[in-house]
Formats: C-alpha cells, sequence, structure tokens
C-alpha cells in the first residue's frame, strides 16, 4: 500500500477529530457561535487537504513524471515530490484547528469577564 495515502487518511482522521473537539470546546466555554464556525472551518481545510494532493498528482508535471516510464530517476522524484506535499498538507487542519481554538479562548476570556 502507498505510505502517501496513508498519511493522507490519518491527516483527515486527526482533521475530523479536532473539528469535533473544536466544537465541544466552543460549546463548554459558551461560544457555540465561534465552535460551529471552527468546526466547519477546520472540515474545509480537511477538504482541502484531502483533493489537493490528488489534484496535484492528476494534473501537473507530478502525474507526468510519475506516470511515465518506470523506475526512472524523475518518476522516483515526482513520487517523491508528491510524498512531501501530502505530508505537509497532513498537518494544515491540525493548524486550523489549533489557530481557531486561540480565537475562541480569547473571544472566551473576554466574554467572561463582560458577565463578571
Amino acid at each position: 500500500m502507498n505510505s502517501t495515502v496513508n498519511l493522507g487518511n490519518l491527516g483527515s482522521g486527526f482533521g475530523v477529530l479536532a473539528a469535533a473537539l473544536i466544537l465541544a470546546y466552543g460549546v463548554w466555554v459558551g461560544r457555540r457561535d465561534l465552535g460551529m464556525r471552527a468546526m466547519w472551518g477546520v472540515l474545509a481545510a480537511v477538504l482541502l487537504t484531502s483533493l489537493l494532493p490528488v489534484l496535484i498528482f492528476r494534473t501537473s508535471l507530478v502525474g507526468l513524471l510519475v506516470g511515465g516510464v518506470g523506475g526512472t530517476f524523475l518518476s522516483t522524484l515526482g513520487t517523491v515530490l508528491l510524498g512531501v506535499v501530502s505530508t505537509a498538507l497532513a498537518f494544515l487542519p491540525l493548524y486550523v484547528a489549533v489557530n481557531w481554538l486561540e480565537v475562541i479562548r480569547r473571544a472566551s476570556d473576554g466574554f467572561m469577564h463582560s458577565r463578571l
């Protein structure tokens, strides 16, 4: 099995888990509206990062290099490049989730101080 596919699936799984947890955190601190926006933002990042490597592979020079004559240096280089891009993109949903976590935390601090 291709390791690129495994990394993409792992990144997607963590992204969906992060979306659920960020929604739960937003509800917990009393900012359900921000939690909902954060959840949809993280899920959009998961969708984008799941589709982007496929689009890069199908429509770019990397696809031509990998799909060309097997066993050549360029084919190997294209596969490695696709793996590096997929691995980097796997962390993007987690980055988005952490960014939203900070937004919710700052908003809830102001929200809690205004209620006191």
